[in-house]
């Protein structure tokens, strides 16, 4: 069932990709509010928390192998590095009880979010070697992770609907969560 799952998150990874690099392209107030950037860290993020391992890890390292071909910039891996940083980050804390809860998985969004889209940009200005911060980056940066803290409920839902249709469960709860309280 795991490979399945894999298959399905890369799957809508790819969707998402192609979403947030056409429907920009038919509505340009998407563009201004950071769509174009946004919904392959909500992706990574919802594979982080409900994979749970290595695998989580593995989808983010192809989603953002992805994101590096479809720029039109030269620098190859910068998506890569960042997004299987984020998830690495993510999967260690995603089999603690309090990371499922609504406040926390809507904090691993918002932050996740924008220090991916920071990261980002901070490789772009290296690449060129102009350190300039306009206004419009810090403001599509901080409407991207706006966005997606305001999808994230949607998406997490719809996401999961087709999985757990099939009876699949999220590693957070198939796992024993008295296994590290010993007087439990």
């Amino acid at each position: 069932m795991r490979p399945f799952i894999v298959i399905y998150l890369l799957f809508l990874g790819i969707v998402a990709l192609l979403a947030q690099m056409i429907l920009p392209v038919h509505f340009p107030i998407l563009s201004i509010i950071g769509f174009d950037s946004a919904l392959i860290p909500l992706v990574v993020i919802y594979a982080s928390l409900e994979l749970g391992d290595e695998w989580a890890i593995f989808v983010a390292g192809i989603l953002g192998l992805l994101v590096d071909l479809s720029s039109t910039s030269h620098r190859l891996g910068s998506s890569v590095l960042i997004l299987c940083l984020l998830s690495t980050l993510i999967v260690s804390q995603a089999h603690k009880p309090e990371s499922h809860q609504w406040l926390f998985r809507l904090t691993f969004v918002l932050v996740g979010t924008f220090t991916f889209l920071l990261l980002d940009y901070l490789f772009n200005l290296m690449e060129t070697g102009r350190w300039v911060w306009p206004l419009s980056v810090w403001s599509k940066i901080t409407f991207a992770s706006l966005l997606n803290l305001i999808l994230c409920p949607l998406f997490f839902y719809l996401a999961g609907l087709p999985l757990r249709l099939c009876g699949w469960k999220p590693s957070h709860e198939t796992t024993d969560r008295y296994r590290d309280y010993p007087y439990a």
